[in-house]
């Protein structure tokens, strides 16, 4: 196996803003504390009405719109739909499809599903 040595992380990308449900991620300090740009890649577009329907049964609601807002605009290039920190949303769009393998994921949050759904199931999912 090639050992790699002096790997730098140029941006970091993440399924969405929710993680285990409506937890989510500040997406601006991330950005901030890793010091890289973070990318929130989204399959489609949210529904921001159901969104903020569902919020409205949660504690802490204002505090969650603000957390999805804070994120920033949400950006298109298809197939894509992100959100981003800390990165120029035109590159974005540009290097996500280089990143792509095989459907609307990148190849790294693609296999981190894959990982995520065999360690919890036993088998990968068909989502990846």
């Amino acid at each position: 196996m090639r050992h790699l040595k002096n790997v730098e992380v140029q941006a970091s990308k993440i399924d969405g803003l929710a993680v285990g449900g409506f937890n989510l991620i500040d997406l601006p300090e991330l950005a901030q504390r890793l010091e890289r740009p973070c990318v929130s890649v989204m399959r489609k577009p949210p529904n921001m009405a159901a969104i903020q329907q569902a919020l409205k049964n949660l504690p802490d609601t204002a505090k969650r719109l603000d957390l999805i807002r804070k994120a920033g605009p949400i950006h298109t290039q298809k197939p894509f739909y992100f959100q981003t920190q800390g990165g120029n949303p035109e590159t974005v769009g540009k290097v996500l499809p280089r990143l792509t393998l095989t459907g609307h994921v990148p190849e790294p949050l693609r296999i981190a599903h894959l990982i995520g759904s065999a360690v919890m199931t036993g088998e990968s999912g068909k989502r990846a």
